[in-house]
């Protein structure tokens, strides 16, 4: 069967005759007559009878005509959502996206607003939470895509390294630290810290650093997103290690950022699942979101070969 036969069909039932049809579809009677018996062959039995010119419909084609119409319906939503691909419109869209929470408030408001001014035909859906959160959304389909740290845990993903980011120390405006240009762990050594979830690689590689400066770590306060722990970085209640690509949008005159020494980098990248290619508009908004991070945020740089070899 074919889309229209389907419609010759639709058409008949609805006026009840092939003139009728004809008008309609702007189409020759001969050529409705040729699709609607083209039609009866393929299926195999009678949709009308023929009495004196006229078509009298079956049982069968009253049964048939409700899934008829709407089968119809949706091939010719198809034919309108090709035309618009093709046209670079991508009609009533929804782009499910994972990220941390930090970068929910911070960087992705105006980025998504400038996004959305662009693409006027697209909706967003923000999936926030931990990386591995958002690993887990992206493989149960909860999120299109996500923005997590490099290497995932599940090597599954199809991935796009976007960037390496650079840490930096969230110290107190009026901290004697803060007058410095640079910070290493010598000089958090017996300092009060905020530190980002212990369960977090930069938590590990942290406590090592200061471990091997032949000092401890006073932890006095653990937190789970980046804005909250320089929101106590402001309050005084200690310094906090915290990567650039969010700590740069994060402003707070009460707080100094200073980069950490020697230098820690991080890779950053974008995932999906294998059989779920990014369509135009996700490329179009992590391409925004590329250029925003690589601009604005300090210490970032782009990655030219995917880390661990994904």
């Amino acid at each position: 069967m074919t889309p229209k036969q389907l419609d010759v069909f639709r058409a008949v039932m609805s006026t009840g005759s092939t003139i009728g049809a004809s008008t309609v579809l702007k189409l020759s009677q001969s050529a409705i007559s040729r699709q609607l018996s083209g039609l009866e062959a393929e299926i195999g039995f009678d949709l009308f009878h023929r009495d004196r010119g006229r078509l009298v419909a079956t049982p069968e084609a009253h049964l048939l005509s409700q899934e008829v119409g709407e089968l119809a319906d949706v091939l010719a939503r198809l034919k309108r959502r090709t035309d618009e691909l093709g046209a670079g419109r991508f009609g009533k869209s929804l782009i499910k996206m994972g990220f941390p929470h930090s970068m929910t408030t911070t960087v992705l408001p105006r980025l998504i607003r400038d996004f959305l001014g662009e693409a006027k035909e697209i909706s967003v859906e923000l999936v926030a939470g931990p990386y591995d959160y958002i690993e887990r959304a992206v493989m149960g389909r909860t999120a299109d895509f996500g923005f997590v740290r490099l290497p995932t845990e599940d090597l599954g993903f199809e991935v796009m390294p976007l960037l390496s980011s650079g840490m930096l120390c969230a110290v107190p405006a009026d901290h004697h630290l803060a007058a410095q240009e640079r910070i290493g762990a010598e000089d958090l050594v017996r300092t009060d810290l905020v530190l980002l979830g212990r369960l977090r690689h930069n938590r590990q590689e942290i406590e090592e650093r200061l471990r091997n400066a032949q000092g401890n770590v006073q932890c006095r306060v653990e937190t789970h997103s980046v804005e909250s722990s320089i929101a106590m970085v402001a309050e005084g209640v200690g310094i906090s290690i915290v990567p650039s690509l969010i700590g740069s949008f994060i402003n707070s005159d009460r707080v100094r950022l200073i980069p950490l020494e020697p230098e820690s980098w991080s890779d950053y990248g974008i995932i999906t699942l294998r059989d779920s290619p990014l369509s135009r508009p996700m490329r179009r908004f992590i391409d925004m979101l590329r250029e925003t991070l690589l601009s604005q945020a300090r210490l970032t740089r782009p990655i030219t070969v995917a880390p661990g070899g994904q």
